[in-house]
C-alpha cells in the first residue's frame, strides 16, 4: 500500500513537473505562469510523499526547460548559488567540532552551574537551555544527541522508568528546544539560511547575520522562560525527585579538553567570527567591515575546512577530508536548497506573472487586514505545518505563498525582511510528531517519550513559539531590518 501511494504521487508529481507547459492555463494564469506553477507543485508533492533529493534535480532540470532559463543560468543560480556552498562546508566544519567531545563537555558545563542545586527547576532550565544554546550554531541533531544521554543519566539516578510522565516532559523539553535553536542563529542551519537566500534572491539585498541573530536570539530567550513557565503551571511536573539529585555526578571521569578540541574550536569561533563581525563593527570599522563582507557568506567556512586540513595532530590532519564529505553533509539538504533558490526565483518572475495573479486575487480579502494579524496567521500556518511535514518544504512554502502578497502588494504595512524571518524561524520549530524532523523520530525511537504526549505539549510548546515570533519576534526584525 506503501508502495503504490509512493508510485502513486511519483507519476502526478513528475507528470506535473514535465508537462504542466501543456494544459490550459487556469485562474488567470498565463501559460508560463501555468508551466512555472505546475513544477512548484510538483516539486512540493514529491518532496513530501517521495524523496527530497532526485526530486530537487528534477525541479532543476525542468526549469531548465522553461523559457525563463538556459542551462547555464538555471545551474548557475542553483547549485552556484552561495547558500549550497553555505550548507556543504559549514556542515562539514561542524562535523569535525562534534567529534571531538566539545560538545558534550559544553552541555555538562551548562547543566551542572552550583546555583542549579538551589532550585530544581534551575536545573530543569539548564538542562533545557543546553541543547538551544548549543543547537544555535550546527545541527539540531547532535544538539538533540548530546543531552539525551544526560538526562537519561539523570532519569537512571532517580529511579525513573520509561513510561513515566517526567522523564516524558524532559525529553519532549529537549526535543523543542534543540529544534528551536536553529531559529536563533543562521549558522549551519539549512531552514533559516533557506528563507535568507529566497528573499536575497527575490530583494537583490541580503538580510545580514547579525541582524537575524537579533531577532532570532531575542526571540528563542522569550521563547524559552514562556514553555518554562508553561512547563511548570501546564504540564505541572512533579520535582519531588529531582531536589534530591547530586549535579556533581554527572561530571564524573570528565577529561581535560585535547589538543585537537582546542584547535577545532579555535577554528570554528574564526570562522563565526568572519560571519558576525561585519554586523558589529560597520559603524565603527567600515573599511574592515567591508574587506570581510566582500569574502561572502560561504568563505569563512571554506577557509575554516582548510585550516582544519592543515593542521595535524598525532600526524593526521584535524580534519577527515572524504569522512567529513560523507557523514557531515545531508546531501540531501544541499540539493533542496539549490532547487529551492531556483524555485523561488522562478515564482517570483515578472514574466511569470504569478505574484501579481495572487495578489490581485487575495487583495479583497487580505487588503484591509491589520499587518501583525496577517504576521500572526502565517506564523501560526507556518508552525503547525512544520509538525507535520519536513521543515525545508513548509519554508519554501509559506514564503512562496506569503511574501508574494507583500510584494504585490495585496497587504500593506509588512515588513518583507521580518516576515522572512518569522517564516524561516517557525519552520524550525517541529517536534510535535516524530515525521516532522530526524531528532523527533530518534526521540520517539527511545522509548522515554510517548507520541501521545509529544503530540499534545509539542503542539503546545509549538503554537506558543509561533505567537511569540509574531508578537516578539517581527517588531524587532522590523525596527533593524
Amino acid at each position: 500500500m506503501k508502495d503504490t501511494k509512493k508510485w502513486v504521487f511519483t507519476i502526478i508529481g513528475v507528470l506535473l513537473m514535465l508537462c504542466g507547459g501543456f494544459l490550459p492555463p487556469i485562474f488567470g494564469l498565463s501559460q508560463l505562469g501555468m508551466q512555472i506553477a505546475c513544477i512548484f507543485v510538483g516539486t512540493i508533492l514529491l518532496w513530501m510523499f517521495v524523496s527530497v533529493t532526485w526530486p530537487s534535480l528534477l525541479c532543476i532540470v525542468a526549469l531548465i526547460l522553461t523559457p525563463l532559463y538556459t542551462y547555464s543560468s538555471a545551474l548557475n543560480g542553483s547549485m552556484g548559488g552561495w547558500i549550497t556552498s553555505f550548507v556543504l562546508f559549514s556542515s562539514m566544519l561542524t562535523y569535525v567540532l562534534r567529534q571531538t567531545g566539545f560538545l558534550r563537555r559544553v552541555a555538562l558545563w551548562i547543566v551542572t552551574r552550583p546555583f542549579a542545586k538551589k532550585n530544581p527547576w534551575l536545573l530543569l532550565g539548564l538542562l533545557f537551555f543546553a541543547p538551544l544554546f548549543i543547537g544555535s550554531f550546527m545541527s539540531p541533531i547532535p544538539a538533540f544527541i548530546v543531552c539525551l544521554p544526560i538526562a537519561e543519566q539523570i532519569f537512571a539516578e532517580l529511579k525513573y522508568e520509561k513510561g513515566d510522565r517526567f522523564p516524558q516532559i524532559v525529553v519532549l523539553g529537549i526535543l523543542f528546544f534543540a529544534s528551536l535553536s536553529t531559529a536563533a542563529t543562521p549558522i549551519a542551519h539549512t531552514v533559516t539560511t533557506m528563507a535568507l537566500s529566497l528573499y536575497e534572491n527575490d530583494m537583490g539585498a541580503p538580510i545580514n547575520f547579525v541582524s537575524y541573530t537579533i531577532f532570532g536570539v531575542i526571540s528563542c530567550l522569550v521563547i524559552f522562560f514562556v514553555a518554562l513557565l508553561l512547563t511548570k503551571f501546564v504540564c505541572r511536573l512533579d520535582m519531588d525527585r529531582l531536589k534530591n539529585l547530586d549535579s556533581s555526578i554527572l561530571n564524573a571521569n570528565r577529561e581535560p579538553m585535547s589538543r585537537k578540541e582546542k584547535w577545532t574550536l579555535g577554528v570554528f569561533v574564526a570562522v563565526v567570527a568572519m560571519w558576525l563581525l561585519p554586523g558589529i563593527i560597520k559603524g565603527i570599522l567600515p573599511g574592515v567591515a567591508s574587506a570581510i563582507s566582500t569574502l561572502g557568506t560561504p568563505t569563512p567556512a571554506i577557509i575554516g575546512c582548510i585550516l582544519l586540513c592543515i593542521i595535524e595532530d598525532g600526524g593526521k590532519p584535524l580534519m577527515n577530508w572524504g569522512e567529513s564529505l560523507a557523514k557531515g553533509v545531508p546531501w540531501g539538504a544541499v540539493f533542496m536548497v539549490a532547487a529551492t533558490s531556483i524555485l523561488g526565483s522562478a515564482l517570483t518572475n515578472k514574466d511569470a506573472g504569478i505574484t501579481e495573479r495572487i495578489s490581485s486575487a487575495l487583495s479583497p480579502v487580505i487588503g484591509s487586514m491589520n499587518p501583525i494579524v496577517f504576521v500572526l496567521f502565517i506564523s501560526l500556518f507556518t508552525v503547525i505545518i512544520t509538525n507535520f511535514a519536513s521543515n525545508t518544504v513548509t519554508v519554501t512554502l509559506m514564503y512562496s505563498i506569503s511574501l508574494p502578497l507583500v510584494y504585490g502588494g495585496a497587504i500593506a504595512g509588512v515588513n518583507p525582511a521580518a516576515l522572512t524571518c518569522v517564516i524561516g524561524a517557525g519552520a524550525c520549530v517541529a517536534c510535535a510528531t516524530p515525521p516532522s524532523t530526524a531528532h523527533a523520530a530518534i526521540a520517539a525511537g527511545t522509548g522515554w517519550l510517548k507520541t501521545d504526549t509529544m503530540l499534545k505539549y509539542g503542539l503546545l510548546w509549538s503554537v506558543a513559539a509561533a505567537i511569540l515570533f509574531a508578537v516578539v519576534g517581527y517588531p524587532i526584525g522590523a525596527a533593524i531590518m
